[in-house]
Formats: structure tokens, C-alpha cells, sequence
């Protein structure tokens, strides 16, 4: 189960739009409904909630795996920050919105806590 605000924590977290939201993790691109479960007239349905708690999994285990490589010293503690998500595809070809959305968030975390810097 996850309530309004925390559903509009993780959508912040990804620096998304209720309408990116909506396109990319609501089934059926539904803005209005997007709006009632951040408002909490409507019930976040599960598939919403097991979407967005796989993207927090893979944004903790990107940082985790980048705090690992800064505690052995391994790498320069620079980090790509992608614009747009063409210039992320650039580099991660697999990569679709979503991921780019998890990689900016890894970003903005870390550069936050002074663990890398960007570029």
C-alpha cells in the first residue's frame, strides 16, 4: 500500500511530471486519475506501487554500487549528467526513459551529499 505522499515523494525523487508519470508508469496515460491518487481520493493500484518501488530498488542499488566504488577508491567521482534523454541514449543505448529518469535522480543524490561531482 502506498498513500499520496509518498507517491508524490517518488514521483519528485525522478524529477517527473504527473504527466510523464502518467504516460510512463500509468497503463493508460491517464492524467486526471494520476491526480486523484496523489490527492488521495483514489487508491494507488499495486501496479503503480511494484512499478515505482522496482525504480527506488534500482536507484538504492546504483548509489550503493557508486558509494562501494568511492569507499575502494576506484574511479574519479565524476558522474554524467545527461540533459535530455537522447544524450543519455548516446551512451546507454538499452537505456529508456525511465532509466534515464533513475540515473538523473542517482546523479542529483550523490552530487547533494558531496560523493560525486558532475559533468
Amino acid at each position: 500500500m502506498m498513500n499520496a505522499f509518498e507517491l508524490q515523494a517518488l514521483r519528485q525523487i525522478f524529477s517527473m511530471t504527473v504527466e510523464e508519470c502518467a504516460m510512463w508508469i500509468a497503463p493508460d496515460y491517464n492524467i486526471e486519475t494520476w491526480h486523484q491518487w496523489e490527492n488521495g481520493s483514489a487508491k494507488v493500484p499495486s501496479t503503480i506501487v511494484e512499478k515505482l518501488l522496482t525504480m527506488r530498488q534500482k536507484r538504492k542499488s546504483h548509489i550503493n554500487a557508486i558509494i562501494e566504488k568511492i569507499n575502494n577508491r576506484i574511479g574519479n567521482n565524476t558522474m554524467r549528467f545527461f540533459d535530455n534523454l537522447a544524450d543519455f541514449q548516446v551512451v546507454y543505448r538499452e537505456g529508456d526513459f525511465l532509466d534515464w529518469k533513475i540515473y538523473q535522480s542517482v546523479a542529483a543524490e550523490l552530487y547533494a551529499h558531496e560523493l560525486e561531482h558532475l559533468c
